[in-house]
């Protein structure tokens, strides 16, 4: 139940971000799929605060390892780039990051 929930958020963000509304909008429906994923952290028997603590962590370290990537490639900044080369990025920095403690 929880995650077909989830799953209809992601279409409703998909749907706000296709029919290019309002930034407002776009940030409402990730809101609720953010309290969505909080919902799924209660029913899973999850802290929700140690949940969210570890994924600042990983996502901390991803993107330190993207900074280090994207001086590697000889990339001014991420800032202007395309979302093929981030997600590009983003994959290897999580190879680079599976095993690293933060």
């Amino acid at each position: 139940m929880i995650l077909e929930q989830a799953i209809d958020e992601c279409r409703e963000i998909k749907e706000a971000i296709d029919d290019a509304e309002p930034p407002e909008r776009v940030q409402a429906e990730i809101g609720d799929l953010l309290h969505t994923a909080i919902s799924l952290c209660i029913f899973s028997g999850l802290d929700v605060e140690t949940t969210l603590s570890k994924t600042n962590e990983k996502f901390e370290k991803r993107m330190r390892a993207i900074k280090m990537l994207t001086k590697k490639h000889n990339l001014p900044n991420l800032q202007g780039q395309s979302v093929e080369l981030m997600l590009t990025l983003w994959k290897e920095a999580k190879e680079i990051t599976k095993n690293v403690k933060p």
